[in-house]
Order: structure tokens, then C-alpha cells, then sequence
């Protein structure tokens, strides 16, 4: 896990306002920011080892926000004293932070990019100007908490961005059913000419099964390694990892190959063999990927699912 800026996802939220602190004014710190209590928290300051979560929002003078936290997007920060005083006001300002405080920031835009983001001032920021933090710390915990608050987070975002694949797959292949459906009517008339019986989706993909393979499918979401040889119907061989000796890796279901590769890899199981037969608009469509795959090439590929993780 980097400790150094994590964005996470969680739905921690955290309120600005607070009656009581309205009427306080902004004081003026050692180092020379300006501060303002917005509302205090009941906590401790963090501890040496702590991850802190913190929802922020900064704008410059202008009231332009430049960053903005959400309440599944806050940002986490390991408490680290030592590294924390070698990066300048910023950072020195958050340490003195309890868990439930609700401050407001003000630093000049000159010493924030020089001492704490270690950059120079961008062209659209006035170098005179200043930037304003909004900054609660809603929680502090360990880092073991913090790790397994990440794995938590990152399983509800994966799943959020797999619902989101399957939505899209959904709706292309309906848009597509045309272009679809005169694409299978070549791909079975090449079965029924080289007498190969094949199974059919409801996407339209066809594929034949030499070895199912042992254990369970691979879902959406797991990492698959796969060996493969595609051609096109007539044989003309494209691409072959056997050839390298190097099968691919990747994350199923997220759109990170062809349609009909997301579809097909999970009618095995790991050690399982096949071959798909995949309609042009599920593989690369109208755009041409070299001198053999033309536009809207139909594509058989001879796979073997070799691991998923």
C-alpha cells in the first residue's frame, strides 16, 4: 500500500458547517497559516503509525475549486512526524489535527508549492495568491485497518466497474444485432461446411469445447492467464502466444480485450481448451488491426485457459 497519497473509496462524509465556530476568526500559526477552527472533534492527534482519512477541498482566492474530495473518493495519509515537518505547512498543519476536526486552511500559493508540493506554481494560480484547504479528519486507524478498509473499498469499486461492463456489452451487442446476426450466418455456414458442431450464447458467439477444464469459471473480476492462436475462418494464422511461449494476462471482464474474449474465457474452467468463433462487431469491428485482420474480420481463436487468480 503507498502511504505517501492514497485515494480510497468509502463513504465517509464529513459536515463544514458548524453554528458555534461561525463567529471564530482566522488566526495565524507559527509557520505562518492561517487557521480556523470550523468544528472541533472529540479525538486525539494522530499517532506515529496512524493512516489518517481526510475529506478536503481546496480553491484559490478566486473561490475556483482546484480539488475536491467526495463522499466515496476521500483521501488517506499516513501520520509520519518525521516526513510530515520535512514537507512543509501543509503537512505540519495536519498533524496538529484531532480525529473529528473540521478546519479551514489558508496558505500563499508560493510557499504551499514550494514546501509541500515540491512543484512550481502552475500558470493558471496567482504565484502571490493563496490557496484555502477545507479539511476535516474523520477517522484514524491502523495501517492494518487501513489495509483492509482498501481491499473493502477496492472490491465495491470493482464491482461498480464490472456492473458497468456488463451494462455496456448488453446495449453494444443489442445496437450491433444486425451486423451480429450476418456475421453468424458466415461463421455456420464454415461449421456445417467442415461438419464442427458448436455451441451458441445469447450474444451470438459460437465455440466448440475440446477440454473443460477442472475447478470452477472464472467470474468477472478475476486475473486469467490464457495461451491462445487466432486466425481468421479460413485459417490465416494473426497471432499465436504459443508462439512466444508467453500466454496473456488480464483482468476479466473490465474491457481490457475483445468482446467476445470476455465472453468466451469464462465458458472454461482452468487447464480447460475451446475455440471461438467470434462475429466481427464482437472483436474488432469496422477498424482494421493489420494487413490480415481487415475491417469487420470475423475471428476464430484456439484458447487454453491456463490459471486464474
Amino acid at each position: 500500500m503507498n502511504f505517501k497519497v492514497i485515494r480510497i473509496i468509502t463513504a465517509i462524509m464529513v459536515v463544514w458547517a458548524n453554528i458555534g465556530c461561525q463567529s471564530e476568526e482566522f488566526r495565524i500559526s507559527e509557520d505562518g497559516y492561517q487557521y480556523k477552527y470550523v468544528k472541533k472533534g472529540s479525538g486525539e492527534t494522530p499517532k506515529q503509525g496512524e493512516v489518517v482519512v481526510y475529506n478536503m477541498m481546496y480553491k484559490n482566492e478566486k473561490d475556483s475549486v482546484l480539488f475536491e474530495s467526495t463522499d466515496v473518493q476521500p483521501v488517506m495519509f499516513p501520520c509520519d512526524t518525521n516526513q510530515w515537518n520535512q514537507m512543509g505547512i501543509l503537512y505540519k498543519a495536519f498533524s496538529m489535527l484531532k480525529e473529528g476536526d473540521s478546519v479551514l486552511l489558508k496558505f500563499p500559493t508560493k510557499q504551499l508549492f514550494a514546501e509541500s508540493f515540491k512543484a512550481p506554481v502552475p500558470p493558471y494560480l496567482n504565484t502571490e495568491g493563496e490557496i484555502t484547504f477545507c479539511v476535516g479528519a474523520s477517522k484514524y486507524m491502523s495501517r492494518e485497518e487501513a489495509d483492509e478498509m482498501m481491499r473493502a473499498m477496492q472490491k465495491e469499486q470493482m464491482k461498480g466497474a464490472l456492473e458497468e461492463r456488463k451494462k455496456y456489452m448488453d446495449e453494444f451487442i443489442t445496437e450491433n444485432q444486425e451486423k451480429i446476426n450476418s456475421d453468424l450466418e458466415i461463421i455456420d455456414k464454415h461449421l456445417k461446411e467442415n461438419q464442427i458442431i458448436a455451441q451458441s450464447t445469447a450474444s451470438g458467439l459460437r465455440y466448440t469445447i475440446d477440454n473443460e477444464g477442472t475447478g470452477d469459471h472464472p467470474e468477472p473480476g478475476n486475473f486469467v492467464k490464457v495461451h491462445y492462436t487466432g486466425t481468421l475462418l479460413d485459417g490465416t494464422k494473426f497471432d499465436s502466444s504459443l508462439d512466444r511461449n508467453a500466454p496473456i494476462d488480464f483482468q476479466l471482464g473490465l474491457g481490457n480485450v475483445i468482446i467476445g474474449w470476455d465472453l468466451g474465457i469464462m465458458l472454461l474452467k482452468k487447464g480447460g481448451k475451446g475455440t471461438l468463433y467470434i462475429p466481427s462487431s464482437l472483436a474488432y469491428g469496422p477498424q482494421a488491426r493489420s494487413e490480415i485482420i481487415k475491417a469487420n474480420s470475423i475471428l476464430k481463436f484456439e484458447i487454453e485457459l491456463v490459471d486464474i487468480n
